[in-house]
């Protein structure tokens, strides 16, 4: 997943907003670059390791065999739904949404784009695509009793989540630290039905454009 979304180019658009209080903020991007600088001295430490008892070329089949993991986070839903996701070449697979695509989004309840996007969201879920979930998680703060009542005023109509619970706090540091993520947001990720990643954008986006996401990501012409 790593070497897929580096190579995506991460905007920085007017049309995002920060996930959190500058304090918090500050204390979220330490921790994301403490794991980061601790995940790239593993990932050093184990090639080197590996290189040394094998040769470069053995070593590098022998890793891309064992460095995928299972079951590795479970994503928990205000609906008491719980999403299990498993490391995948070249991106993330969702037990529960197998063969669909599925498209990952960061957003916030006091965040001016992240609000002007929930309709054009809840109208790409109403559309004839059973092949399609979406999974938002909310980064600013709101516990799971005021996301309910928020989902219910805004007549959100695909799957929510909070920040605050463990599980999916940790998930939201696993894509954080993997696309480098700083704190804006609405962030969106879409994996393909074989769990690669499709998209990475940071900015509010319009109907038309998280459509043409959705078919990008189905290779839908």
């Amino acid at each position: 997943m790593m070497k897929l979304l580096n190579t995506v180019l991460l905007a920085l658009l007017i049309t995002a907003c920060s996930a959190s209080e500058e304090s918090q903020k500050k204390e979220s991007n330490t921790t994301v670059e403490t794991t980061q600088k601790q995940t790239k001295t593993e990932e050093i430490q184990k090639t080197t390791a590996i290189q040394q008892n094998l040769g470069p070329t053995k070593a590098k089949a022998l890793e891309s065999k064992t460095a995928l993991k299972k079951s590795i986070f479970t994503i928990q839903t205000i609906e008491g739904k719980e999403i299990h996701v498993d490391e995948a070449e070249g991106g993330l697979t969702f037990q529960e949404f197998k063969d669909k695509a599925v498209i990952v989004i960061f957003f916030g309840h006091r965040c001016p784009p992240c609000l002007g996007e929930i309709p054009a969201l809840i109208k790409l879920t109403k559309q004839n695509y059973p092949d399609l979930e979406i999974i938002a998680l909310e980064v600013q703060g709101l516990d799971e009793a005021r996301l309910k009542i928020f989902q219910a005023k805004k007549g959100i109509n695909y799957h929510l989540a909070i920040q605050r619970n463990e599980n999916n706090s940790n998930f939201l540091s696993y894509i954080a630290s993997r696309a480098q993520w700083g704190g804006s947001i609405p962030f969106l990720i879409s994996f393909n039905p074989k769990g690669e990643v499709k998209m990475v954008h940071v900015g509010g986006l319009r109907y038309n454009q998280l459509e043409q996401i959705y078919k990008t990501t189905v290779d839908k012409k």
